[in-house]
């Protein structure tokens, strides 16, 4: 018996067109979460009939785009690399396109350029990491907006004089509030609603916290998470450790952690708790504290591949820092581990926290087998805790053919 596209009722054919042609059904999965990922849209369905043409057609025009133009061609790039946003097109197909919502259009008025301009295009949904992307590169280059000049267009791309209902709106300008400081500003088209206008401008000036006031909140909120710990509620301890890296301009996706706004650390803290000290040196202690309290919280769960995971990754980082190699191997032996030595002679900071995190990661890797990782592991956190009675156990419970303190000096 055959079937005919056409027979299924409207209702069903508009769904599978939406599941087809809508930027969720179009967007790819990055290989790697370093990378952006990318879109995909299966435009064969729209070369199927006149009539499949015209009812699919509205499903992809119901999709939000917004158009980004500038003078600086490397612009594309940074924004894809650096702030991992997924880029559906640039060059000429973006140039010509006209189905966007929202056109944004950045330069810098008296400073010279090409008189080439390059757009791209992307969706909705990776507006907010666009203007993440950017307050960020505004922190860690400090004058940066001032020089910048934008200017948002709203429109309906179906009927250019039809008002954007005030959930789009926001949804399209709301996320621009993040960008602060800027040359000079201006939102045009579709009858912008001056409720939404203003929202978005009091947010602009709303200015960023110091980086005092990032300190502290990220001290109060390892202190929350800490207390959580201690009353067993793990997820909230590691929802509180979360929160505190964001406080501090480092984000976690997934096993991915991303350290952001290094330039807006680089001066003394003037004012708080820390008052005297360097912000990027307070920031760095943090940073360890957070991941021992992180590592401590997945242990308390039992969650060993999680513990070790996160446990590896700041010893390699640290490992990397001190003799440059980028192994991923924690199992070698002898002289390899003769940076442990010379790291704890150079007065290393957050020293305690830098042991417990050897220790730590040293009992999720024994519990899942790894023993040659863990012997190592347990005796660089015997060079940093030495006093500490478990940790010292811990060392000496292997045998000699798994030592390498008494081999290095």
């Amino acid at each position: 018996m055959s079937f005919r596209f056409l027979d299924l009722p409207p209702e069903i054919r508009d769904q599978i067109y939406h599941d087809i042609l809508s930027c969720d059904a179009a967007r790819c999965p990055p290989d790697d979460d370093d990378k952006p990922g990318s879109y995909k849209f299966d435009l064969g369905i729209l070369r199927a009939s006149r009539q499949i043409h015209r009812e699919s057609r509205k499903a992809f025009e119901d999709n939000i785009f917004i158009k980004i133009t500038t003078p600086w061609p490397e612009s594309i790039e940074h924004i894809s690399s650096e702030g991992r946003v997924p880029i559906i097109a640039t060059g000429p197909p973006a140039e010509d396109f006209r189905l966007f919502h929202l056109w944004a259009w950045i330069d810098a008025p008296g400073i010279p350029h090409r008189n080439n301009v390059y757009s791209m295009i992307i969706c909705l949904h990776d507006l907010p990491a666009f203007t993440r992307m950017w307050r960020f590169s505004n922190l860690n280059h400090e004058g940066l907006n001032p020089h910048l000049r934008l200017k948002l267009t709203l429109q309906d791309p179906h009927v250019p004089e039809r008002k954007l209902p005030k959930s789009l709106q926001n949804l399209l300008l709301r996320p621009f509030g993040d960008v602060k400081d800027l040359h000079s500003f201006q939102v045009e088209g579709a009858r912008v609603l001056p409720s939404v206008e203003e929202v978005l401008k009091k947010d602009q000036a709303t200015p960023e916290p110091s980086p005092e006031e990032c300190l502290e909140t990220a001290t109060a909120l390892k202190d929350a998470g800490n207390k959580c710990l201690l009353v067993e509620d793990y997820q909230a301890a590691l929802q509180h450790y979360t929160d505190a890296f964001a406080a501090i301009h480092i984000t976690i996706s997934g096993r991915k952690r991303y350290i952001h706004a290094d330039g807006y650390y680089g001066r003394d803290v003037l004012s708080g708790t820390y008052q005297g000290q360097r912000s990027d040196y307070v920031r760095l202690i943090l940073r360890i504290k957070l991941v021992a309290n992180f590592i401590h919280t997945y242990i308390k769960l039992r969650d060993w591949d999680e513990a070790r995971f996160w446990g590896r990754r700041s010893v390699i980082t640290f490992r990397s820092s001190m003799t440059g190699e980028t192994s991923d191997d924690l199992g070698g032996a002898g002289d390899s581990w003769a940076w442990v030595i010379e790291a704890s002679k150079m007065g290393f900071p957050a020293r305690a926290e830098m042991g417990k995190i050897f220790h730590r990661t040293a009992t999720a890797a024994r519990e899942l087998g790894y023993n040659r990782e863990a012997a190592n592991l347990a005796q660089a956190a015997e060079v940093y805790l030495p006093e500490d009675e478990r940790v010292k156990a811990m060392a000496a419970s292997y045998d000699d053919g798994y030592r390498w303190r008494s081999n290095v000096r």
